[in-house]
């Protein structure tokens, strides 16, 4: 049997993570004044995901545990900081977005390094494979 006898499963693991994660990237970017999903919502852009929609859609279970209807507010937020320009829908980066993004990446990154110290490329691709599998049962319930 693949469950032990523990109250730590992997529902608990995985909202820990979450948590961790929100406030470990949080403070990597607090000099950007960043959070996770404002780092989140930025990058999307920036790899031209360029409308709220399809940022909503992407980080669907993300809006669920923020609570949030849409990231709106976020796009909004960038916009007001010069970052972003919006014209018909459609999201662009502008070139102090760009900067920004560039900034956040590089904080980003070495966070990421730090948070997968140990855990080897297979082993990081193996972990997001049984995620992703798991996730595909549970939807078939």
């Amino acid at each position: 049997m693949l469950q032990q006898n523990t109250t730590k499963r992997i529902g608990y693991w995985l909202l820990y993570l979450h948590q961790l994660f929100d406030e470990s990237t949080a403070r990597a970017l607090s000099g950007e004044n960043l959070n996770r999903r404002q780092w989140q919502v930025l990058h999307a852009i920036s790899i031209k995901v360029d409308t709220v929609a399809g940022i909503d859609n992407a980080f669907a279970p993300f809006l669920a545990v923020d609570g949030a209807d849409s990231y709106r507010p976020v796009v909004d937020g960038f916009e007001g900081r010069g970052w972003v320009a919006e014209k018909d829908g459609s999201l662009t980066l502008t070139e102090s977005g760009a900067a920004a993004h560039e900034r956040a990446e590089s904080l980003v990154n070495a966070h990421a390094a730090e948070s997968l110290a140990g855990i080897s490329e297979a082993e990081f691709l193996a972990a997001n494979d049984v995620l992703a599998r798991l996730a595909s049962n549970v939807e078939k319930q």
